[in-house]
Formats: structure tokens, C-alpha cells, sequence
């Protein structure tokens, strides 16, 4: 097959577009430009035309000369399916259909993407039901994880017993509450070491709130966190949304203990293994388990490996991907064909 991505958000795209191509398929990734994309609105609308310009560049690839199907990550990008010449598909990732479903105008554009759509996902279950309200038939497809990559660290580094939150800064992540619940049980853990990312629109917020208490350091690249994740004896995530992000599943397949929200358990044959936590007294209730039971926290960590492997790698998703491609061509052929003999 000839498959075209839109989109390499949190390098989902590359990451499918490597199995496939391994398993003999052509796959371009184009990536739009984002320049503008998080400015103030009149400078956004200032950039639009050179950002559809490059849009319109794509368009025109959008065609069976080119490719066979497009695969359009993020739903506003899907705009491009309504001049595609070939099947396509539009997964959603949360802040492109969480709020704006909720707005007449994204709503009236979403609507007519989605009905236009070969198939539409979500990356997450907590984005489902909105979705499902435009689109019945739209699945819940899991994020890939590379879990050779984000595997098992084999080297032991002494050092404090350390967390790492591993979320932005970002009211959507319920940091409020992660925060309040690490801070309490440190009160009583002085030596206990905390790692916050500096990123977020609240970042300077909790920097003047635990910069006596808390390491800030620095995000790095997709390539790096699993270097970010092995010195962390627990992991903590978000607690807002109620459904397991990238940075949660990371961690897990890392093989360590996570605390988090999670409130989707029949999106799974069976739920994760995680530590579950709802306000800051059950964070700190679960960082003081994690903390005098180490053995609980290795066998919580194991559990959670696996759990991803099942459920998240990467190789078995690009099967799943490859099936569902090849079924919508399958359906297409079937239709152009049954439209030659009408015409016939």
C-alpha cells in the first residue's frame, strides 16, 4: 500500500509509518506548518495564508497516482479529506475535538469531516462519547508504544528515592491535585527527591509555589524520556481527564509503578495496573505505600510492562492498522466496481 500521514503529533505517525514500512508498505509523513499555531489570534490569522498555502501543497497529493489512502492525525487537519480523491481517516487526540465539539462553528466544520471519513478514531476513551455523537461508528484506537525503546533500565544508580511527574503544567492534567499530594508526603520524606517538567502555560505558577522543594528540569526529545523515566522510583500523571496519555504508558512500559486517574476500564479486555488516584490524600496515600512496600512497587511496575506490551505495542497496532487499511480499500474497490456496472 502507498500511505500518506497528515500530521506526526507526539511522533504517532512515525512511529506507525516505521512498522509499515518494515512490513513492505510506502509511507510518506507530512508534517503542516505550525508556525502560528499557539500565537495570539491575530497574529495566528496574520500566518493563515502561508499555513494554507502548505495545505494546499498536500491537497494535490491526495490523489491514486500519488497514494491509496491518507491517514490524518488531529481532527482540524482533516479538512483535507474534503478534497481527497482517496479514502481517509481522521484520529483525534483530545484538545481538537474536546472543546471545540462544544463550539457551533469547529462542530459544523468537524461534522462534515468526520461524515466524509473512511473511519475516525480516538486515540484516547475519554474523547469517544463527544466524538461518537457526530459519528457513531468511531473506535477508541490505542496509542502505539515502542516498548523495546521504553523498556527496563538494566543499570542501578544509587540514589534517593526519587518522583518524577511527568505531565505539563497544564490545568487539563489536574496538577493541581498531583502537586498538593506530593507535597504533603514529602513534608514528611525530606530526603525524598521530586522531579517536575518545566513546561506548561503554569509553569512559573509552581515554580513560585515548590521551587524550594521541587526540581524543575527542562523537557526533552521523544528520544531522551526514556533516560527522563529510569532514575524514577514512581511516576506520577494526570489526574483530570480520567484516561492514560503517552507520558503515563511510557512509563509503564518502563516498567514503573504509576500513579494516576483512570476512569475508562471497558476500553480494555482488562484495566491497567496502576496505582488509582482521585484528590491529593490518595496520591499521598499511594507515594507512602510505593514507598515503605518497594517490593509492591517492582511487582506493580512488572504488571504494568505487560499490561502495555498487550495492549499498546507498537508492532501489534501497525497489524491492526494494515487490516483496517486494507478492509477500507477492499470496501472502496467493492464500490467503484458495483458504480462501472450500473453504468455499464
Amino acid at each position: 500500500m502507498r500511505i500518506l500521514y497528515v500530521h506526526n503529533i507526539n511522533q504517532v505517525a512515525e512511529t506507525y509509518g516505521a512498522d509499515l514500512t518494515r512490513r513492505g508498505h510506502f509511507v510518506k509523513v507530512y508534517e503542516p506548518s505550525l508556525v502560528g499555531g499557539s500565537a495570539p489570534l491575530p497574529i495566528k490569522l496574520a500566518m493563515m495564508p502561508g499555513r494554507v498555502l502548505g495545505l494546499h501543497s498536500i491537497a494535490s497529493a491526495l490523489d491514486p497516482k500519488h497514494f491509496e489512502i491518507a491517514h490524518i492525525h488531529w481532527a482540524s487537519y482533516g479538512i483535507l479529506g474534503l478534497v481527497s480523491r482517496i479514502p481517509f481517516i481522521v484520529q483525534c487526540h483530545g484538545s481538537d475535538v474536546r472543546h471545540r465539539l462544544k463550539q457551533p462553528f469547529f462542530r459544523t466544520v468537524l461534522t462534515s469531516i468526520f461524515r466524509r471519513a473512511a473511519a475516525v478514531m480516538c486515540i484516547t476513551p475519554d474523547i469517544l462519547p463527544p466524538v461518537q455523537s457526530i459519528r457513531p461508528d468511531a473506535m477508541f484506537f490505542p496509542a502505539p508504544i515502542d516498548t523495546e525503546q521504553f523498556s527496563p533500565s538494566t543499570v542501578t544508580q544509587p540514589q534517593s528515592w526519587t518522583i518524577l511527574l511527568l505531565s505539563r503544567l497544564d490545568p487539563v492534567k489536574g496538577v493541581d491535585v498531583s502537586t498538593q499530594g506530593i507535597a504533603r508526603f514529602v513534608q514528611r520524606h525530606p530526603d525524598v527527591r521530586v522531579l517536575v517538567l518545566d513546561c506548561g502555560p503554569l509553569r512559573e505558577k509552581y515554580k513560585q509555589l515548590y521551587s524550594e522543594r521541587f526540581e524543575f528540569i527542562p523537557p526533552v526529545v521523544q528520544e531522551e524520556v526514556p533516560q527522563l523515566i529510569w532514575p524514577a522510583d514512581v511516576i506520577v500523571g494526570q489526574f483530570a481527564l480520567g484516561a492514560l496519555g503517552l507520558s503515563e504508558l511510557q512509563a509503564m512500559s518502563c516498567g514503573k509503578p504509576v500513579i494516576a486517574s483512570f476512569r475508562y476500564e471497558e476500553a480494555y479486555p482488562t484495566p491497567p495496573p496502576l496505582c488509582q488516584a482521585r484528590n491529593a490524600e490518595e496520591i499521598e496515600e499511594q507515594l507512602e505505600n510505593l514507598f515503605q512496600h518497594p517490593e509492591v512497587a517492582k511487582e506493580l511496575g512488572q504488571k504494568a510492562r505487560e499490561w502495555v506490551i498487550n495492549y499498546h505495542n507498537n508492532q501489534m497496532l501497525a497489524v491492526r492498522l494494515e487490516t483496517l487499511y486494507q478492509t477500507i480499500l477492499n470496501e472502496r474497490k467493492g464500490e467503484l466496481t458495483s458504480t462501472s456496472q450500473l453504468l455499464a
